[in-house]
């Protein structure tokens, strides 16, 4: 009797061990490689937003696949690791270990990196992602803007155009006096250059001023306007005013990347750079596709300005381009080649993606 039971205890034990061993096994294979770096990826966007899913998520696989699994990347969405406004700090102070930084709000740091959000007609968010890296490439005085941090990449929004839920807006005349949403200071020059009222204030706060009458328009790329709602309340659309594009940086803590392998890092270098400013580039116009069939929809109004129109347009808006070309040259900046460097590449990079 005492034999079978402990026969009995033990068949029990092995059978124990052999799912508890099971377990682990199974567990172990879903965590992969326990001794993976982990890097914080602090971001804007809603977890659920295209812009996490499609571009943010996919190029952390990429890095994950490129080092064979040594490097994870964790994505922290909504701004709940960092916000934008202290983004290049916190990186550099190691609160994130790679961030989305908006330049817009640091204009003061990055004037050279900058003239890019000028209203250049830059027709796409890949074109002006692939000419914001290029020019990193080939000015060291736009490197140096970036000096405590690794930047790994640039991406870019698609073109800002005009969009009001009363009014539809064919010329300059019709923006005479009317009050146009703007989330920086090149929307404000363009704003006032065309004869409207500028209105600071956030995206997520458009949607309610629209609504009530608050806001005559809104400047935005068409892209943002379904995920924040604004495109729920406007009904005329400017399709090809192509005001300016707005860039965006992911950098790195500068020590964190320091302290990689060099075959780490040129694992990850090989998916960012370029590849990654396409990827993102491409997600973004995607967005602007997907919130114009919603717009259309809806029955929405989409106005197409004539050659003359866009032509009264741009000369108005070049002011603003040399205006601010001239308050960097003064400074002993080298803007002018600059310049010169983003119309030659828009037109190489416009005719690859147009």
């Amino acid at each position: 009797m005492r034999g079978q039971r402990y026969s009995f205890v033990s068949k029990i034990t092995c059978a124990v061990s052999l799912i508890v061993f099971i377990l682990l096994t199974a567990f172990c294979a879903k965590s992969g490689n326990t001794n993976a770096l982990e890097l914080k990826f602090a971001t804007s966007y809603p977890a659920g937003h295209p812009m996490t899913t499609d571009a943010f998520e996919v190029w952390a696989r990429r890095v994950e696949q490129a080092t064979s699994d040594k490097v994870k990347i964790t994505i922290f969405p909504s701004d709940t690791l960092s916000s934008p406004l202290t983004a290049y700090d916190g990186v550099q102070r190691g609160v994130c270990d790679i961030a989305m930084l908006i330049q817009s709000y640091e204009t003061n740091r990055f004037p050279l990196t900058m003239i890019t959000n000028l209203p250049l007609d830059l027709p796409n968010a890949v074109v002006s992602s692939q000419v914001a890296w290029d020019l990193f490439q080939e000015f060291p005085e736009i490197r140096k803007e970036y000096k405590d941090v690794k930047l790994l990449f640039f991406y870019s929004t698609s073109a800002y155009q005009i969009h009001s839920p009363k009014k539809a807006i064919r010329n300059r005349e019709d923006l005479k006096g009317i009050l146009i949403r703007v989330g920086g200071p090149v929307d404000k020059a363009i704003a006032e250059a065309l004869g409207g009222i500028p209105e600071f204030m956030h995206m997520p706060d458009t949607y309610l001023a629209l609504s009530k009458g608050v806001l005559d328009a809104h400047m935005s790329p068409f892209g943002p306007m379904k995920g924040l709602r604004t495109a729920e309340v406007t009904r005329f659309h400017i399709e090809n005013a192509n005001l300016h594009t707005s860039i965006f940086g992911i950098i790195m803590n500068l020590e964190k990347w320091n302290g990689l392998p060099p075959e780490i890092q040129a694992a990850i270098e090989s998916v960012s750079g370029h590849e990654a400013a396409k990827l993102f580039g491409r997600v973004f116009d995607k967005t602007d596709d997907e919130t114009i069939q919603f717009m259309r929809n809806k029955g929405d109004t989409f106005i197409h300005l004539t050659e003359a129109e866009k032509m009264e347009w741009r000369k108005a808006l070049d002011v603003i381009v040399e205006d601010r070309v001239k308050e960097l040259v003064a400074e002993g900046l080298p803007a002018r080649r600059i310049l010169h460097a983003v119309l030659r590449l828009k037109e190489k990079y416009s005719e690859l993606y147009p």
